[in-house]
């Protein structure tokens, strides 16, 4: 038996081409372990966004590279996003790889590794990226037996001046709704409860065929889908927020009542310079929480951007404040080669800008807290995870309104229920980020 080893880097979207890329090499008779050292193939599935990402994939090939000397590995496959930045440069600092493959192949590993072992020299497999996502037919759910991310199009429109990603992956591609629906119907008749949308920007859903109201549309569907019970939209473009949207989300029996929406600023000069519309980003708050009371909201937001100063981040300070997002990830501003932003003036030095993340970080853990803590008393539905990961002795699950992976989430102290189970939960105590319950004995 040959074994094949893959190693995904990254956001959601990249875990979803690796489960693609397994199932390939399923198709070409490998079977897969999760050590490198015991697999004769070993596919290194690379970020490419930030500089920092770049570092982490080089090191990952690098390691996977010494089982080329020390164990089993006779072939070594780089793929993704670094591969599709960086493109022939590769091919002299990286002489271990075998094959390169970028965003634009991922569809043809199994052609590549195939022509590889039929002596074919040919290493670098790369163009434009301007496929439309295949119908998800393929693929290998690696994210446990009851949840999965689901792509809806594949690369983005937007120009933000601090990303490459329209480099990287193409500008939009949406899938066709009657594709996704049919994998939506396939996850489901594999025991699926959880599908989290996700592309680029899933509010572009549909942009590219002249569409706006795509994404309503699609959740309509997804609604009617035997056997799923939650659906979730991350990725979402505040300023494409329409009101259809939400009173799909409002009227929706399983779509939940949870929006990530990444801001990235909220001062209006900034947001220009970024490349986004400086648009009332309170008035479309008010209008979610008008429309789908009780939404969780998301967010992400940058700080050290070229040109702010101390005013501004006062002010995304205070507004983070004032409108208490449910959860937020705060990033400082990584000038990235190739970007308009990386050539604006005035950036803030990098102790400043750690200085101003940390702040927002403090700010958002006390939100978060008092948040929380609300909910002691209350019986929500949380969908059972598993064990722990601590401990044996407990299980963990997650509300509605929090997203795998990036949220808190639910601490069970007492009772018992098997993963994938959506169960009754008394909520019995509150952390910063993360909550404590007790199952009860009927299930949701």
């Amino acid at each position: 038996m040959k074994y094949a080893s893959l190693i995904s880097l990254g956001c959601a979207k990249n875990l979803v081409d690796s489960e693609q890329m397994v199932q390939q090499l399923l198709d070409i008779g490998y079977s897969m372990t999760a050590k490198a050292a015991e697999a004769e193939l070993i596919v290194v599935n690379t970020c490419g966004f930030l500089e920092s990402a770049v570092q982490e994939a080089i090191g990952a090939i690098l390691e996977a590279a010494a089982h080329k000397e020390s164990g089993k590995c006779r072939m070594l496959v780089a793929a993704g996003c670094m591969v599709q930045r960086y493109g022939k440069k590769l091919l002299e600092e990286l002489p271990e790889v075998d094959i390169l493959l970028g965003t634009s192949h991922y569809h043809a590993l199994k052609t590549a590794v195939e022509s590889r072992l039929g002596g074919n020299p040919r290493r670098l497999w790369i163009a434009r990226p301007g496929q439309v996502p295949e119908d998800g037919a393929g693929r290998v759910i690696s994210t446990g037996s009851f949840s999965a991310y689901l792509k809806i199009a594949e690369g983005c429109g937007n120009s933000c001046s601090f990303c490459i990603i329209p480099h990287l992956r193409g500008q939009l591609r949406s899938r066709q709704e009657a594709d996704i629906v049919a994998e939506a119907l396939r996850l489901a008749s594999e025991g699926i409860k959880e599908i989290n949308l996700i592309a680029q920007d899933t509010t572009a859903f549909g942009l590219d065929r002249n569409d706006p109201e795509a994404l309503p549309g699609l959740l309509e569907k997804l609604d009617e889908t035997p056997g799923l019970q939650w659906i979730r939209l991350l990725y979402t473009y505040p300023d494409r927020i329409t009101d259809q949207l939400l009173h799909t989300i409002a009227n929706s029996s399983k779509v939940v009542p949870y929006l990530d929406i990444p801001i990235q600023h909220s001062a209006p000069d900034v947001l220009t310079a970024m490349g986004r519309p400086p648009g009332s980003l309170e008035r479309i708050i008010d209008k979610i929480r008008s429309i789908v009371p009780g939404a969780a909201l998301r967010t992400s937001v940058m700080v050290g951007f070229p040109g702010e100063t101390r005013a501004e981040f006062k002010s995304l300070l205070a507004f983070m404040e004032h409108v208490k997002f449910d959860h937020a990830g705060v990033f400082a501003y990584s000038p990235e080669t190739g970007t308009r932003a990386a050539r604006l003036p005035g950036r803030p030095g990098k102790r400043t800008a750690e200085n101003r993340r940390a702040t927002l970080l403090e700010a958002q853990r006390e939100i978060s807290r008092l948040k929380l803590a609300r909910r002691v008393g209350e019986t929500l539905p949380v969908l059972i995870e598993g064990r722990h990961p601590d401990t044996d002795l407990l299980l963990v699950g997650r509300l509605p309104t929090q997203a795998p992976e990036v949220d808190g989430c639910v601490i069970l102290t007492e009772g018992h229920a098997a993963a994938g189970e959506i169960r009754r939960v008394q909520i019995t105590a509150a952390h910063d980020y993360d909550l404590e319950g007790v199952i009860l004995n009927s299930a949701q």
